[in-house]
């Protein structure tokens, strides 16, 4: 199932579902579509679905059947005229660094580590898809990278690698940016976070695929682009730490229904382009597209310095 959160005329976060209508997937107005039904009530936000597990997902499954068959165009909405929020909101993001081989070595080749390392993403980082981004003033090398986001379904502690994948509730898009200039004066230090944590460097979403919907992670294709320019693809069979690998060992902290995992990047961010990485970081008014197969497409645009992040 697809799930994903839009914004009305009015401002009000809308939960909306993935429905297919006459061979095009629409978006189906959950709330809306349910008070027609009559019934039962069902979540009216993603939190809550997730939350909900299996009971929640049933109940929206049959609403979505019900919503096709009636297939009223009062509830359904074009997803390329929606504006979209980001899926939901979690409490934190933990993203893996380094954890592709391609990306590993793309710069100097190193060693697989032995255990999964990588820092936080800050919740006000986050962006909804076809969101602009503002350049700060002091960044000029500001990069791209396409990352696939564990969605946690359940409260977690002190994990197995089995229970992990068993709580993973759903995936989404993620593109993790990355001021350069300001990460490579912080690792010096052998400390990363202001580098990945300017306001609107997590563009995430649109949708959450439940995990159902992809029974086999590793044959996941991310794929970025530059205003139609391809930068960066690769497999998620290139991942070091696998998503339940990652899940349980940061389980330790303590994850809470709607936390994200980030599991990384391939090759081909900008940071790494030869002999010169400067006509590829990002600038004002590039378009930049992650896709992942069987899951979808996020949007991001690059505003000037004097824009804000939207």
């Amino acid at each position: 199932m697809r799930i994903g959160t839009i914004r009305n005329a009015g401002g009000e976060r809308r939960l909306v579902l993935g429905a297919t209508l006459g061979g095009t997937v629409l978006l189906l107005d959950a709330r809306g579509a349910r008070a027609a039904r009559g019934g039962p009530a069902l979540p009216h936000d993603v939190e809550a679905v997730i939350a909900g597990g299996t009971e929640a997902l049933d109940g929206l499954a049959a609403l979505i059947d019900w919503a096709v068959s009636a297939a009223d165009p009062a509830w359904f909405a074009d997803p390329d005229t929606a504006r979209w929020d980001i899926p939901c909101r979690p409490g934190k993001m933990l993203c893996a660094g380094r954890n592709f081989r391609s990306h590993r070595n793309e710069g100097a080749p190193a060693a697989e580590p032995t255990l999964p390392t990588g820092f936080l993403k800050l919740p006000e980082t986050l962006l909804p898809h076809r969101g602009t981004v503002r350049r700060p003033d002091d960044v000029t090398e500001m990069d791209h990278e396409v990352e696939l986001a564990a969605i946690i379904g359940r409260p977690l502690r002190d994990a197995t690698a089995r229970e992990a994948e068993e709580a993973i509730f759903g995936y989404a898009l993620f593109n993790d940016l990355s001021a350069r200039d300001w990460q490579k004066r912080e690792m010096q230090e052998k400390l990363l976070l202001l580098g990945k944590n300017f306001p609107g460097f997590g563009p995430f979403g649109p949708w959450i695929v439940t995990r159902d919907e992809i029974p086999t992670i590793a044959d996941v294709t991310l794929r970025l682009t530059v205003n139609g320019e391809e930068r960066q693809k690769g497999t998620c069979a290139d991942m070091i730490f696998p998503f339940p690998e990652l899940v349980a060992h940061w389980s330790r902290i303590g994850f809470a229904p709607g936390d994200a995992v980030a599991g990384g990047t391939p090759e081909g961010v900008a940071l790494h382009r030869k002999p010169d990485p400067t006509p590829f970081y990002l600038k004002p008014g590039d378009v930049v597209r992650a896709e992942a197969s069987g899951i979808g497409a996020l949007e991001t645009v690059i505003g000037g310095d004097s824009g804000d992040a939207a």
